[in-house]
């Protein structure tokens, strides 16, 4: 399981009990998030899909169900090709699927670091990015994000950067998909991908749940798990 960034694996730390029942189920922190080590490079979406395969090899995971949400998501579609036989299932929640120039805005502009203060001001940036992104946000939530994006570092859009160079509709044209679902939500701050990405993967499930927002697996991790359980068995 591959989580958005520039968060962490604990996004799915309440539905791992659930997955569990059926899989072994496993959240990993991208590299220079979470509780990972800083990389000494700016990585590429090659480079985060054959981390994907490290961390299954360390495992000894030969065939596996593999699932992305956001950055999450491309690096899970990179890994799925380079390795088609050995991912039975795909499942990509909110599929980032840019246009070129949406993706010049974002490089240009979305992300840029924060300074760390000694008033503690990064804190407070930090804060009011989160309720500027998911207005909706509880204390709860955005005291896990702050956590995350300290974890980050001050330049916290690396992985971003690695999906806003990537060609991801030419990626997606070339080569062959295991089966895959397409979750969506409707209170999803990307939601607006979600048709997109439905049109451009025809052969694909999709799963729209109109009242989810971006973290419907941690605010009802119980229906998550069922859908991808259901998908996945």
């Amino acid at each position: 399981m591959l989580h958005q960034s520039p968060l962490s694996s604990r996004n799915y730390a309440a539905a791992l009990p659930y997955l569990g029942r059926k899989f072994h189920a496993v959240a990993i922190d991208t590299p220079g998030f979470g509780g990972s080590d800083p990389l000494p490079r700016e990585w590429d979406v090659a480079d985060y899909a054959t981390f994907v395969w490290d961390c299954a090899d360390r495992l000894g995971a030969a065939r596996m169900h593999l699932f992305g949400r956001a950055t999450g998501a491309v690096f899970a579609v990179e890994a799925a090709k380079s390795r088609p036989d050995a991912v039975e299932r795909l499942i990509l929640h909110g599929m980032p699927l840019y246009t070129d120039e949406e993706r010049a805005q974002r490089m240009a502009a979305f992300a840029p670091p924060y300074d760390v203060t000694d008033d503690g001001g990064h804190l407070a940036w930090i804060w009011d990015r989160i309720h500027d992104e998911y207005p909706w946000i509880g204390a709860g939530l955005a005291t896990h994000f702050t956590a995350d994006f300290l974890a980050a570092g001050r330049d916290f859009a690396t992985a971003y950067r690695s999906i806003w160079r990537h060609d991801l509709r030419t990626s997606l044209a070339q080569g062959v998909l295991p089966p895959t679902l397409l979750l969506g939500g409707g209170k999803d701050r990307i939601s607006f991908m979600h048709e997109r990405v439905v049109a451009f993967l025809p052969k694909a499930q999709s799963v729209l749940l109109p009242d989810a927002t971006d973290f419907v697996a941690e605010q009802d991790p119980k229906r998550f798990s069922e859908i991808l359980l259901d998908f996945a068995t």
